[in-house]
């Protein structure tokens, strides 16, 4: 959505109507889309043991630190450079030092094959026996695709095609979603041949770019993956301001249009000091422990089935890890590991057997506008679609977006609507239709800036409610205004709803509806509830800090700390008073 919306005036909007056959189904009280979330908690790591520890003879070390752990599953770097520098050179000394280990520990592996090797590819410039991340011959890829997965499939039944193919970084000299279709259909039927029983896992996204997903689904290679993987990376922003769970909408739209497939994140984190995703350093190592924990849960709970943390040490540049760089690749020395360790750890520790009962909001709710009345609203003199309202009280958008350029439809009050106190959060019930359209708000302050939020995508038919935390700073491209701090000064009012097309080379139209745009009040407390062995079990923080009473039946209650500390909670009759922070507790309620 461009700032030069602004400049355009504004003309009553002539398309309002009141139609009692404009409406959608009527939706249900607590619809959620189901099942969430799919599966067992699981939690996996990036290891790189074969690439990145420098001694084959003492993969115990790091080995040792995975089942400290806890893991259960790791994805592991097969690279070609490393397995066959030349055309007539393999060497697996690595690659089996690492699955030896690995197995030895009943650790399950995600195998990644590639990237390219410079004897391998067209592009010249690359160093012939290294790594290069130029597309591969199709024929020579297939040669070691074969080599790696026959000499593995009795221990890795689960293979990554590239990583982040549409990176400009990781694909050169630029993303081919053809090209990676088509690599991704032969390798499918290479690995399905050696070994039946494995699956495979598409390339992990990242920067995520839907129209890329799709095209590679237009070619055909939707049915030759088993799994959808991405990687949602967000920071510095927060697990809960960055709306880390609204990656996985768009996946939900695709799969209605193509199929179900699982979900997982092969790569998620944040570094814990200056970073490549961020050079100034905004989260310290205790931050990072607190988001390992809060994104995992809200990951699975959102319905990805496997999430792998990257990744076990620093780089030394780059500090992801759970393990502090310190003298280099071989140096495990207890006192370098971080607080993010023993958050790992204590995840896994704790919710080991437990079983899902809820994932439980103590937020307050209220309605900023039903779409009772179609006075008021005007747009954008634009052609590419309409607004109207039924008697019900739903709002429809009905959109033709006819460009390869930004389509989009702005909605705007006349009049913007005061959103009563301090809000942290704005959303809305959308009923889609499959696409992958973006839904944006405009919101006014006190001192007449407007910022732009996504509040989602509008996904697959069915009402659901999507919503946009409003804390911190918004980047300068959703300014709307020029001038101001770009943050929200309260108090604040709606002023637009946005449809904006997901990819700039959609064309196409469709309708969607949108009822009970809501305030989110309260407080802003996340809570899994889980039982194990008879007891209770909530996982629970607050962002901002608060105090919440939990009821229960039980006598007596504790909670541990993500580093493994435990202390007891008071239970006062049937209640337990508990401050909250942006540290997630594990609350057990005991009898």
């Amino acid at each position: 959505m461009s700032r030069r919306l602004l400049s355009l005036l504004l003309v009553p909007l002539a398309l309002l109507l009141a139609s009692s056959n404009l409406a959608p189904p009527a939706r249900p009280l607590n619809w959620e889309r189901p099942p969430l979330p799919v599966s067992e908690p699981t939690f996996g790591l990036n290891s790189h043991l074969a690439t990145r520890y420098p001694d084959p003879t003492s993969m115990h070390i790091p080995g040792a630190a995975l089942t400290d752990l806890g893991v259960q599953w790791v994805r592991e770097d097969f690279h070609w450079h490393r397995i066959q520098p030349d055309r007539d050179v393999w060497d697996w000394s690595f690659n089996d030092a690492a699955v030896r280990e690995l197995a030895r520990r009943d650790i399950q592996i995600l195998g990644v094959l590639g990237p390219s090797v410079g004897w391998a590819t067209p592009y010249t410039g690359d160093q012939r026996h290294a790594v290069s991340y130029y597309a591969p011959d199709p024929d020579l890829f297939e040669d070691y695709v074969r080599g790696v997965v026959a000499r593995y499939r009795r221990y890795v039944k689960h293979w990554e095609i590239w990583n982040e193919p549409d990176h400009a970084l990781f694909w050169q000299p630029a993303p081919d979603p053809v090209a990676y279709a088509n690599m991704l259909m032969r390798v499918s039927r290479i690995i399905k041949e050696i070994d039946p029983d494995a699956r495979v896992v598409i390339g992990g996204f990242n920067p995520y770019d839907p129209a890329f997903i799709r095209t590679v689904a237009q070619q055909g290679a939707w049915s030759s993956f088993d799994i959808l993987a991405i990687h949602p990376y967000i920071d510095p922003a927060t697990p809960e301001q960055g709306n880390l769970v609204a990656a996985v909408d768009t996946l939900y739209a695709l799969m209605y249009q193509y199929g179900q497939k699982p979900i997982w994140v092969t790569e998620i984190g944040w570094a814990s000091g200056p970073g490549d995703r961020d050079a100034v350093g905004h989260t310290n190592e205790q931050q990072q422990a607190h988001y390992l924990v809060r994104s995992m849960l809200l990951l699975w709970s959102a319905g990805v089935e496997r999430i792998f943390w990257y990744m076990l040490k620093d780089d030394h540049h780059n500090p992801y890890g759970l393990v502090r760089y310190g003298n280099g690749r071989t140096d495990f020395a207890p006192e370098l590991y971080k607080p993010a360790y023993f958050a790992l750890q204590t995840l896994h520790r704790e919710l080991q057997g437990a079983q899902f009962v809820e994932r439980r909001d103590l937020f307050d709710a209220a309605i900023v506008t039903d779409f009772s009345q179609a006075a008021g609203w005007v747009r954008p003199a634009q052609p590419n679609g309409s607004l109207s309202f039924s008697d019900a009280h739903v709002a429809r958008i009905d959109y033709n977006f006819s460009t390869r350029a930004n389509d989009y439809l702005v909605f705007e009050l006349a009049q913007p609507i005061p959103l009563r106190g301090d809000p942290y959060a704005i959303g809305l019930w959308v009923y889609g239709d499959g696409s992958e359209h973006l839904l944006r708000v405009w919101l006014r302050d006190a001192e007449g800036e407007v910022l732009q939020y996504k509040v989602g995508v509008v996904g697959e038919p069915g009402w659901r409610f999507i919503s946009t935390p409003l804390g911190g700073t918004v980047e300068l491209g959703n300014r709307v205004t020029s001038g101001g701090n770009g943050q929200l000064d309260y108090p604040i009012s709606l002023q637009a709803i946005l449809l904006d097309d997901a990819y700039d080379a959609f064309v196409g139209l469709g309708t969607i509806y949108l009822d009970d745009v809501k305030a989110i009040y309260g407080r802003e407390v996340y809570d899994l509830r889980f039982t194990r062995a008879g007891r209770a079990l909530d996982v629970i923080w607050s962002p901002p800090h608060t105090r919440v009473t939990l009821a229960t039946n039980a006598a007596t209650a504790y909670f541990r700390r993500p580093d493994g500390s435990v202390l007891e909670a008071a239970v006062r009759g049937d209640r337990i008073p508990l401050t909250v922070s942006g540290e997630p507790v594990f609350l057990w309620h005991t009898r």
